[in-house]
């Protein structure tokens, strides 16, 4: 080998070392680059991610706001109502039912349309039914009779009674002198109301009210349930 073949050769050489790095150096920059560029395609999809939530948000919120102010609008109309209703008619508790009646509706979430028709039955545009009159046995913690379970309504309503044996007294009758329990079962509800004698409990259910009244029984270990359906 002459001096020309060993310098063309070293030249041939340089230029694979200079080739290869070059080609090394665009592989890492390519690298760099399609790193920089799938992280920002992934910092894009996050700032978007988070500016739909925030839209969500903003959406909500104004939605609250609104349902807010309707709430707000509707319950001065309400009171308004319930001021002049009282102003009409001393005498009644309509005021106050009423009231109660908002209260709970509001705090449970009842629709506006379940709201108006249990305001609506407490007024005077709606029909009802003469007074009934049931007797019901009472369960003491001695002694549960037979039929310990009052049926009304076509049995959409049951009603049981419990209370407190007479002290001095052998047999075990409860004393209407003392605390009862009286649970109302209904439309899948288990309301519960304790107290002396007498007591009164409404039910309400869409555009149908029932009116009950715990009272003192004539007969011995038992109470009378009057109670009178109403509808609009």
């Amino acid at each position: 080998m002459d001096y020309y073949q060993a310098q063309n050769k070293y030249r041939q050489k340089q230029l694979r070392f200079i080739l290869n790095f070059f080609i090394k150096l665009v592989f890492i920059i390519s690298i760099f680059f399609v790193g920089w560029w799938l992280g920002n395609g992934d910092k894009l999809i996050l700032i978007q991610e988070n500016e739909k939530i925030i839209n969500d948000f903003n959406n909500e919120k104004i939605e609250l706001d609104r349902k807010l102010t309707d709430t707000r609008l509707k319950l001065k109309e309400a009171n308004l109502a319930l001021h002049t209703q009282n102003i009409s008619n001393n005498i009644s508790d309509f005021g106050r039912d009423a009231k109660n009646i908002l209260a709970s509706s509001l705090a449970n979430g009842v629709n506006e349309k379940d709201i108006i028709n249990s305001l609506t039955l407490l007024g005077k545009n709606k029909i009802c039914n003469s007074f009934k009159y049931k007797e019901l046995p009472v369960s003491t913690q001695s002694f549960i009779p037979p039929e310990n379970t009052l049926l009304l309504l076509s049995g959409s309503l049951k009603v049981k009674a419990e209370g407190n044996i007479i002290d001095t007294d052998k047999i075990p009758y409860f004393d209407p002198s003392k605390p009862l329990r009286v649970i109302f079962v209904y439309l899948g509800n288990n309301d519960i109301v304790e107290g002396n004698l007498p007591i009164s409990k409404n039910i309400m259910a869409g555009k149908f009210s029932v009116n009950l009244k715990i009272l003192e029984s004539k007969v011995r270990g038992a109470v009378i349930v009057r109670y009178q359906s109403c509808k609009v």
